[in-house]
């Protein structure tokens, strides 16, 4: 239904020391010296948004999105919030689960027939670990309390800024989280967690010996499954799942002048999709006849404001299905049926499991073999929901299915200088085919610097460049092992043709020459190569303003010769082609 301002970053794993950035439809580029990170900027950028609208229409009300990166992988926080921590989680994720099991009961938010879920399989017993396996661990979880504390001390900004300018009472606040804790990391926790993933898993002394990195702008880090199991007590399984690991939330709501009573806990059960209807019915509104000359769409959910009035009233709500990368899950009236689907199996292999939530809320009863016909009933209704709301077919390839929407691969790509950035999955393909990318400039006099062409970021990524006058190329296949190929003498003035060729000499490696005039002058073997998917940053021409790639220069970095574009040929199979693109000529 869209905004009127937007601030903010594509995808997810967004780096929040260096972070790619837009406002409305344009690269935002904020100055990001001196202790910069991304959850304070768009705290300021909310500030200045309310601000603005303050001064030119105080009498209207307002709504803002705050969509925070925090605390989503790579856990980024600031050195002196993570030395807080130092210590506090040595008992480790076992106890951990017991004491806020306990804290719950006491406070409580989990009904008392709440049972604690078992330790999910592959999370190790603590006491099974060794000293420096403990270590290594507890950095993580250290590294995500601050991360998640830091974020909580942006929020009080906020709710200090709106206290100040007399909006705070007469404004409905409300905190949410998107799904459970996740888990994708190794079971110590992880440095980098792409590498651990796409390459090779980080060895326990890789883990030791940068430990203080995890944090950093020098990691992409991410806890243990033991904290993440912690971080859901007492539930069972992960974001991902639909399980109650998966998709149970909290939510708090303020609101003193709509006479919201303070402290009170309500445990109706409802869904996301219910924060709309609810608004609406707060605040006596309704939608719009029209939107841009057409009906609007429909709202879906339904209100849970009853609940803020009779806290103990049942639940309103009658069902709502789930489904992610294959998993399902079905609520009804206090019933739930579920699956754990595995990523390249048949989905009619899935085997069902039926919970009574309203008497078993971690879902510890399986009651499939007792109950075989609700179950069925339950199945046969999720079906009824995936088919009303467009569910089916089910995929468990999301990155397949992302891709699809992507414009086709093109056997060519040209590029300016000063250019908005190219998305990371539309970028050119220089790691499963043959290619080439040349440069076509004009140095006129004094030592050429500058980026050329930048694509990824510190953890994956490759950049074209000059500094000093010499012509340089990095292809970064992890922090730890970046490829360097350098001119041995400086370009001189004049107009030239530089770039490099990149020919594949295996399934993940290749051969990257170094390009002036079409004349080779120095070679580099590259045997470990992988793709770039780095969310953080696209394609890069002229400049880089955004992540750090090779750290051969410190950004901006902009190109101070001429440069009039830059032209990127890849050697496309025929069926991956764009239409009406010929095969270009095969290179010895």
């Amino acid at each position: 239904r869209g905004f009127d301002r937007w601030y903010g970053f594509h995808g997810n794993a967004m780096d929040h020391f260096p972070p790619e950035l837009f406002e409305n439809s344009v690269e935002a580029h904020p100055d990001k010296t001196g202790g910069y990170h991304l959850s304070e900027d768009l705290i300021d950028h909310g500030i200045q948004y309310i601000q603005d609208h303050l001064a030119t229409a105080p009498d209207n009300p307002f709504f803002m999105y705050l969509a925070f990166g925090a605390c989503h992988f790579p856990f980024h926080a600031p050195a002196e919030y993570i030395t807080r921590h130092k210590g506090r989680y040595d008992q480790g994720w076992d106890e951990l689960r017991r004491e806020r099991f306990g804290r719950q009961h006491e406070l409580g938010i989990i009904p008392d027939h709440a049972k604690l879920a078992p330790r999910n399989e592959g999370v190790p017993d603590w006491d099974s670990l060794s000293q420096t396996e403990r270590r290594i661990a507890v950095r993580g979880q250290e590294v995500y309390a601050a991360f998640l504390e830091h974020t909580d001390d942006q929020l009080q900004r906020l709710v200090n800024f709106l206290a100040v300018e007399g909006q705070l009472d007469d404004t409905i606040v409300l905190v949410l989280s998107d799904n459970g804790a996740a888990v994708s990391g190794q079971p110590l926790g992880t440095l980098d967690l792409r590498r651990s993933a796409y390459i090779d898993r980080e060895s326990t002394q890789h883990l030791a010996k940068y430990l203080d990195q995890m944090g950093t702008e020098d990691s992409q880090c991410e806890y243990a499954p033991g904290w993440a199991q912690a971080s859901n007590t007492p539930l069972k399984w992960y974001k991902g799942d639909t399980y109650g690991g998966g998709t149970r939330s909290p939510l708090i709501v303020r609101w003193p002048n709509g006479q919201l009573p303070a402290s009170q806990l309500s445990g109706q059960y409802h869904h996301v999709i219910d924060v709309v209807p609810s608004l609406l019915e707060m605040i006596d509104g309704a939608l719009p006849e029209t939107v841009n000359g057409q009906p609007p769409l429909p709202v879906q959910g339904s209100s849970f404001a009853y609940a803020f009035d009779h806290p103990a009233a049942p639940t309103s709500k009658t069902i709502q299905y789930f489904e992610t990368s294959g998993d399902r899950a079905i609520w009804v009236e206090g019933w739930k049926a579920v699956v754990r689907h595995r990523s390249g199996t048949s989905f009619e292999d899935d085997v069902w499991e039926l919970y009574h939530t309203d008497a078993d809320f971690s879902e510890t009863a399986d009651l499939a073999g007792t109950e075989p016909d609700r179950l069925k009933r339950m199945i046969a209704l999720w079906h009824v929901e995936a088919e009303r709301y467009d569910v089916l077919p089910m995929s468990d390839d999301l990155l397949g299915m992302y891709k699809k929407s992507l414009p086709p691969p093109r056997a060519r790509y040209v590029f300016y200088p000063g250019m908005t950035r190219l998305d990371r999955l539309s970028a050119p393909d220089i790691y499963h085919y043959d290619s080439r990318i040349i440069a076509h400039v004009e140095l006129s006099g004094g030592r050429a610097e500058g980026v050329i062409l930048a694509s990824g970021d510190g953890s994956m990524g490759y950049e074209l460049y000059m500094k000093n006058g010499f012509l340089v190329f990095s292809y970064v296949y992890t922090r730890g092992r970046v490829y360097t190929l350098k001119s041995r003498r400086r370009i001189t003035p004049g107009k030239h043709a530089l770039g490099l060729s990149i020919e594949k000499t295996g399934q993940h490696s290749a051969q990257a020459t170094l390009l002036v005039n079409g004349k080779a002058i120095g070679a580099l073997d590259m045997p470990k190569m992988w793709p770039v998917y780095a969310p953080n940053s696209g394609v890069r021409c002229g400049e880089n303003r955004g992540a750090p790639i090779s750290k051969g220069y410190s950004g901006p970095f902009a190109f101070n010769q001429r440069l009039i574009r830059v032209v990127v040929d890849v050697d496309l199979p025929p069926r991956s082609r764009s239409p009406g693109l010929n095969r270009l000529p095969r290179r010895s």
